[in-house]
């Protein structure tokens, strides 16, 4: 079932309907909230509060896109949590790198590395390998998708120059 159809049962407080949501959302939601705050500790209670107002005001979706609009509420609720602490939360960054497979050294690399890009580089980068295609990270930031695709391409460059002289 797509999202879009989740939005009426969502609306009508179908809890195994928002539970569903919840499961499909969560890491993505996380995700934009991290990226604009760089705090997890916050960014989770920004992800949980998103939740909360999705819960409460899923009568107002109209149309589809959905997810969209979840992620513009996440979007939202992080960028008016900076304003209103008036302070510089970003330079505290801590991504979660679950991938076993990824040694704790690189681990470590890549979260320095991913804290030398800009904002919205490390915005572009956190949300595409969270799953969302350019044309959504487009959408979501305002951004023309061409230059998503090559900021994108151009941060991972970064990244990946970084983690070689991390190694040496």
């Amino acid at each position: 079932m797509g999202l879009d159809a989740l939005a009426p049962k969502i609306a009508s407080h179908d809890e195994k309907s928002f539970e569903a949501l919840y499961q499909k959302l969560n890491k993505l939601v996380y995700l934009v909230c991290l990226s604009v705050l760089k705090d997890e500790a916050l960014a989770m209670d920004l992800c949980q509060e998103t939740f909360v107002t999705v819960w409460q005001r899923s009568h107002e979706f109209r149309g589809k896109g959905y997810k969209s609009w979840i992620l513009t509420i996440a979007k939202n609720k992080s960028l008016n949590y900076l304003k209103k602490s008036q302070r510089d939360v970003l330079d505290g960054q801590e991504i979660e790198i679950e991938d076993t497979s990824v040694s704790i050294e690189d681990k470590v690399a890549l979260k320095m590395a991913i804290e030398h890009l800009s904002t919205i580089d490390s915005q572009i980068v956190l949300l595409r390998i969270s799953g969302m295609k350019a044309r959504e990270v487009a959408t979501f930031l305002g951004l023309p998708r061409g230059t998503v695709s090559w900021r994108y391409k151009e941060a991972i460059r970064h990244l990946e120059k970084m983690m070689k002289e991390e190694r040496k």
